[in-house]
């Protein structure tokens, strides 16, 4: 199975639960994900077992961004058929979107076992690149020497990381070569952006709308980048021209606006979470506007989701203690701080802003 796809029957044909496993199959197909799901629940009640039902189940969670309940029902799959390429792949990407990359490590090393695994060789770069581990994104690379653009990209980064200017030059041309102009700009920019150059990544974005000026992502991108060089009022131009449709885009619209304009930025990073129910940012400025609103209880309420699904995050920890003190809980509130002093926050006041250039990069 390829990653994403729909899984097969794993049922007589008489079998009753056949018909329904196969209209949940066809909702899936038609994007119908509310009917798809409750047809594999209906599988999986009389059969908890059933491999396809569990995988397909996975790839509504995945497609609707519910991650924590994709991994969960891959985790499941997985126990009843732990050497499946597809159920694994699909787990690690789960684990990706929730940047457990810790977690998404050892499941794409297993795949990258198989020397034909292309796909899991780069997604195990990626993994280590997150992770800081640049010599073994660079081992697991270099001995490809592939011309896909993709590949390129990611090594030259680590090289650039690495102080190795010569080998990430050219990694970056030979990307250049594989990619039109415009890709080829964004990838730069992204490469620019991951290594902290943000007036380059700027520029590079920049190219790439003029050489196209539909291209994916490139409003986004330039409006992140922006954010990171501290271009508000830019940045917030360029995010509001992304999509309507991108989550990230509107998350960090959102974050912008939480600094001036705080009801249309709630409005904003409602929809945020609405479109990725599991991810950390939007709970959290919403939860940072609400205290600031002196709205306590909602204020709690959105911060512990944030905690439960990012609970490493320093600024969410402080969030809290502030949130838990203006409630006088005390307690709560200094094993809040005292979280985020193990954390090693350099700063409480620093880890609170997001937006910060040192943070914008993560």
């Amino acid at each position: 199975m390829i990653a994403g796809g729909v899984y097969g029957a794993a049922l007589p044909a008489a079998d009753p639960l056949r018909i329904v496993f196969e209209k949940a199959v066809a909702s899936l197909g038609s994007g119908d994900y509310a009917a798809s799901e409750q047809g594999f629940l209906a599988v999986l009640k009389a059969q908890p077992g059933n491999v396809g039902a569990l995988g397909n189940l996975g790839v509504v969670y995945s497609r609707t961004r519910r991650y924590t309940k994709a991994i969960e029902v891959y985790s499941r799959a997985l126990r009843i058929a732990p050497n499946d390429v597809g159920l694994n792949t699909n787990l690690g990407l789960a684990y990706l979107k929730q940047e457990q990359f810790a977690a998404a490590l050892p499941v794409f090393q297993k795949l990258a076992a198989d020397p034909a695994n292309l796909q899991a060789r780069e997604l195990l770069a990626n993994c280590y690149l997150s992770l800081g581990q640049l010599d073994a994104v660079v081992a697991t690379l270099q001995p490809l020497h592939s011309g896909d653009a993709g590949i390129l990209f990611t090594l030259g980064v680590a090289y650039l990381k690495l102080q190795r200017p010569e080998e990430a030059q050219a990694a970056f041309a030979k990307m250049m070569e594989t990619a039109g102009p415009a890709r080829a700009d964004f990838l730069m920019g992204q490469a620019s952006y991951e290594t902290g150059q943000f007036d380059e990544a700027a520029e590079f974005f920049r190219k790439t709308l003029k050489e196209d000026a539909g291209f994916e992502g490139a409003h986004r991108e330039l409006g992140k980048t922006l954010v990171s060089l501290r271009d508000y009022e830019s940045a917030e131009m360029e995010l509001r021209q992304a999509r309507q449709d991108d989550g990230e885009a509107l998350y960090f619209l959102g974050a912008v606006l939480a600094q001036s304009k705080q009801e249309e930025a709630v409005a904003v990073l409602s929809r945020a979470a609405e479109m990725n129910p599991d991810f950390w940012g939007p709970l959290y400025y919403l939860g940072r506007i609400r205290l600031d609103q002196g709205r306590i209880q909602k204020s709690l309420e959105l911060l512990e989701r944030a905690a439960k699904l990012k609970p490493d995050e320093p600024a969410i920890q402080y969030q809290l203690g502030r949130a838990f003190q203006k409630a006088g809980r005390e307690p709560q509130a200094r094993a809040a701080f005292e979280r985020v002093k193990q954390l090693k926050a350099t700063s409480l006041k620093s880890e609170t802003d997001i937006l910060s250039p040192a943070r914008a990069n993560h």
